[in-house]
């Protein structure tokens, strides 16, 4: 019995630590196609996303993401996460959240933003094709008619959060720059609005 039980603890454990045979990537890419079918194949613009698996869908994409960084050292960058930026993916979930399509989105797109800052441990925010889709997004909080109030406080703690773990970020989050002097502040309002030459921010912006 004792032989039997140990048995059955090492088959167990097996079970528990077995790497995936499904391959990330293709697994990322099918959640993310199966999101932007829902609104190819859904009729009813009332059916609240709720109703729908794109929740479902957003948390096994931030589930793979978070699974693929364990494998890597910080300063490299998986497939996944590659495919997340060059496709632009946070910037179509920014447009869908910013529809309200379906209805519910817009929270659900703060809460990928959210758990993406939190859990992920490289520093996402000097990365073009992540800050200016957080820019959005926090311009997008607080609008007339959302009451989604606790998970706006809960994306911009996160974005606070991780400025504050990576403080050079913060530039390219509100795209400063430093101002010559002469430079009144329109003008430099106006030249921050179009680029953040940050060191950090440039090399994103190329390596994006």
């Amino acid at each position: 019995m004792e032989t039997f039980s140990r048995l059955s603890s090492l088959l167990l454990q097996a079970l528990e630590t077995r790497e995936p045979t499904v391959d990330l990537l293709d697994s990322f890419i099918d959640h993310w196609r199966s999101v932007t079918t829902c609104y190819i194949q859904t009729s009813d613009d009332s059916c609240p996303v709720s109703q729908t698996d794109i929740p479902w869908r957003l948390r096994q994409m931030l589930d793979i993401l978070v699974y693929e960084e364990t494998k890597l050292a910080v300063e490299d960058t998986g497939p996944c996460l590659e495919y997340l930026l060059e496709h632009k993916l946070l910037e179509t979930l920014c447009m869908l959240g910013k529809a309200q399509y379906p209805p519910g989105m817009f929270q659900q797109v703060l809460l990928f933003f959210n758990k993406l800052l939190t859990r992920m441990q490289k520093p996402l925010l000097e990365l073009i094709r992540v800050y200016r889709p957080v820019q959005r997004l926090i311009n997008l909080c607080a609008l007339p008619g959302c009451h989604v109030e606790k998970e706006e406080v809960q994306f911009l703690l996160a974005v606070c959060s991780r400025v504050k773990q990576d403080p050079h970020t913060l530039r390219c989050v509100l795209e400063l720059l430093e101002q010559p002097p002469g430079l009144n502040q329109s003008q430099h309002s106006t030249q921050a609005s179009n680029q953040c030459t940050d060191p950090a921010c440039s090399h994103s912006q190329t390596s994006a």
